[in-house]
């Protein structure tokens, strides 16, 4: 099956199952979630303004940078001592930020256009919305496929925080002018295009790690 041809929901399926397939690979993908989450809570704190951290922001910038230490730990204590040669070097950290910003930089020009300005907070709302709606795809999917207590455990605990981000940034996408379900499509339909070049980039990465 060529990779190239797949729909996203298969492209990902594969990605998974190649992912977990053996331990460098594993520990690969567990380390570019970790960093993911920590780019997350990095954008968080630039784009927003202190008067901006209300309960439910300052709940969502702890839960990030937690999952971020948490999934790196969990590489580091699953996998990385029994693969000392394995290196979460700058070209992986590449691709994990150029889907982050690639949806970022998505994002401020979708806004700018939508309301003719720049408008950080709305950003950040919509760039969360769409990472987290592509999160409870991920987090369970990755979930029902571990065996291990301990992992399942935290990635059990990772989603349930993702679902009360989701739930609050969906409750404040009515602070958007006119936005829409086929707004919403949009966007998402933007994400869709910057995640499936982050799978083909970690599959390429994949292929250059020494046999498991």
């Amino acid at each position: 099956m060529h990779i190239r041809t797949m729909n996203i929901p298969d492209r990902w399926q594969a990605f998974l199952d190649e992912a977990i397939s053996s331990e460098p690979k594993h520990y690969l993908w567990l380390r570019s979630l970790s960093y993911l989450e920590y780019i997350g809570y990095r954008k968080m704190v630039k784009a927003l303004g202190y008067d901006n951290v209300n309960k439910g922001v300052f709940h969502h910038l702890t839960d990030e940078i937690q999952h971020s230490f948490m999934l790196r730990e969990l590489a580091e204590k699953s996998y990385g001592g029994k693969n000392r040669d394995l290196d979460f070097n700058r070209d992986h950290q590449g691709i994990a930020e150029e889907y982050f910003q690639g949806i970022d930089r998505d994002i401020g020009d979708w806004v700018k256009r939508w309301t003719g300005k720049e408008n950080p907070f709305l950003c950040y709302l919509l760039t969360s919305y769409i990472v987290e709606k592509r999160a409870m795809q991920v987090y369970p999917n990755y979930f029902n496929q571990l065996g291990e207590a301990p992992s399942k455990y935290i990635i059990q605990k990772i989603i349930k925080d993702e679902s009360e981000h989701l739930a609050y940034l969906e409750a404040h996408l009515d602070l958007i002018p006119d936005f829409s379900p086929s707004s919403a499509a949009e966007l998402l339909a933007i994400e869709a295009a910057r995640f499936s070049t982050y799978l083909q980039a970690m599959q390429n990465a994949f292929r250059k790690l020494k046999a498991a």
